[in-house]
């Protein structure tokens, strides 16, 4: 009888350490990407939601209201409370009407509204070029 929960403990303990091993494998080999998140700020208005590799978390219009809130809230971790910038391609409500939520919420390192195409880099060497069309704004490359 002790043989035979001593073999179940190690069987146990040797599935442990490689669900452990593959875990750390995951974590320090395989490269991140890029992670884009369209977030549902209702009918009227979008939002979207880009984290770089390097760790810059950038948002792109805010939606018309507070419903903002509810996104980032499920998008996010519950401990980040900074977001490295939040971009507004229109001075439309529908664009930046949680703009007020978010800055009460969050910090925001740097606040833009597009008037013009431009490149925005942040403190760890990431970039985002965005170009204006007639369409609204298209991220052309982030790096």
């Amino acid at each position: 009888m002790p043989h035979e929960r001593l073999t179940s403990f190690y069987l146990i303990l040797f599935f442990i350490l490689i669900a452990a091993n593959v875990s750390v494998y995951r974590t320090i080999f395989i490269g991140q990407a890029l992670e884009v998140t369209v977030l549902d700020v209702g009918e009227k208005g979008s939002a979207t939601l880009v984290r770089a590799p390097g760790g810059a978390t950038i948002l792109i219009d805010t939606g018309p209201d507070a419903s903002i809130l509810r996104a980032l809230g499920e998008a996010l971790p519950p401990w980040q409370r900074n977001i490295d910038a939040v971009i507004l391609t229109s001075t439309k409500k529908a664009s930046g009407g949680g703009l007020p939520d978010v800055l009460n919420r969050y910090d925001v390192a740097q606040q833009v509204t597009l008037t013009r195409s431009q490149r925005l880099v942040f403190g760890d060497g990431t970039f985002i070029d965005i170009s204006l069309t007639s369409d609204g704004a298209v991220v052309t490359q982030l790096k």
